[in-house]
C-alpha cells in the first residue's frame, strides 16, 4: 500500500536524509565527498555480490550466511582502511590551501569529512539492502519471514536501514579517530562492532528473532551516535 511505502521511507531513510540536510548539505565539499563515498561503497557492495554470486542460493540457515557476512565485513573493513589512506592524501592539499589563506584546518573539520565518508557508506547500504526492494510495498499484500511473523520483511528492512545508518556512520568517525590519534581501542572497535552488528541479523533465522535483533541494532546505533558526539565535543573544545 502507498501509506506503507511512505511510512517505511520515513522510518528507514528519514533520519539519514535529515542528518544530511542539517549537517552535511551546509558545505558543498562535504556534499561532493558524501556522493563520492556512496558511489565508492556501492561499487564495493556490487563487487562483493559478484564474488559470492556463484554460491547462491544459500541454505536458509545461520551457518552459510554467517560465513558470507564474515567475508563481506572483512572486505569492507579492508576498504575502510583504504578509504582512510585516501582521506589522508586528501587532507594534505586541503591543509596546504588553508595555511596559504591564513586559516587553520581544525580537527572538527576533519571530523566532518569522516562523517561524510561514513554517511556515504551507510547510504550505499540503504540503497542496496532497503531501497532496492521498497517498490514492492506498493502492492496490496506484504511479505513475512515465517520465523518472525511479528514484523514484515519491509519493516525489518527499514529498521536495518535505520540502525546501520547510525552504526556505519559512527564507526567511520570512530575508526578515523583511531587512525588519527593512534588509539588501538578505536581501530579495533570498528571492525569488531561492524561484525557483531552484522552477525546479530542472523537472529532473524530464529523463531521470533527479529523482535530481539532489530531493537538491539537500533539501540547499538544510538549508543554509537552518543559516543561519536562525545568525540566531536572533545575535538571542538581543543
Amino acid at each position: 500500500m502507498t501509506i506503507d511505502f511512505f511510512g517505511l521511507i520515513f522510518l528507514g531513510l528519514g533520519p539519514g536524509i535529515a542528518f544530511f540536510l542539517v549537517v552535511l548539505a551546509r558545505k558543498s565539499f562535504l556534499v561532493l565527498l558524501s556522493l563520492f563515498s556512496a558511489f565508492l561503497w556501492l561499487v564495493v557492495l556490487l563487487i562483493i555480490s559478484a564474488i559470492f554470486r556463484g554460491f547462491v542460493p544459500l541454505d536458509p540457515e545461520q551457518g552459510p550466511y554467517a560465513g558470507l557476512l564474515i567475508a563481506s565485513v572483512a572486505i569492507e573493513e579492508a576498504v575502510r582502511y583504504g578509504v582512510w589512506r585516501l582521506h589522508r592524501k586528501t587532507l594534505e592539499p586541503l591543509e596546504s590551501m588553508a595555511r596559504s589563506s591564513g586559516r587553520r584546518f581544525a580537527l572538527l573539520d576533519k571530523l566532518y569529512m569522516a562523517l561524510a565518508w561514513g554517511y556515504g557508506h551507510s547510504a550505499s547500504h540503504a540503497v542496496f539492502f532497503f531501497l532496492s526492494f521498497l517498490p514492492l510495498t506498493v502492492s496490496d499484500g506484504t511479505y513475512y519471514n515465517p520465523a518472525c511473523p511479528q514484523m514484515s520483511i519491509f519493516l525489518v528492512g527499514a529498521l536495518y536501514s535505520l540502525s546501520f545508518g547510525l552504526i556505519l556512520t559512527s564507526l567511520m568517525v570512530i575508526a578515523f579517530d583511531g587512525y588519527m590519534e593512534r588509539r588501538i581501542a578505536h581501530i579495533a572497535a570498528a571492525p569488531l562492532l561492524h561484525l557483531g552488528a552484522s552477525c546479530l541479523t542472523l537472529l532473524n533465522f530464529k523463531k521470533n528473532g527479529c523482535v530481539v535483533s532489530m531493537p538491539v541494532l537500533v539501540g547499538l546505533g544510538l549508543l554509537l551516535v552518543l559516543y561519536t558526539i562525545g568525540i566531536s565535543w572533545r575535538k571542538a573544545v581543543r
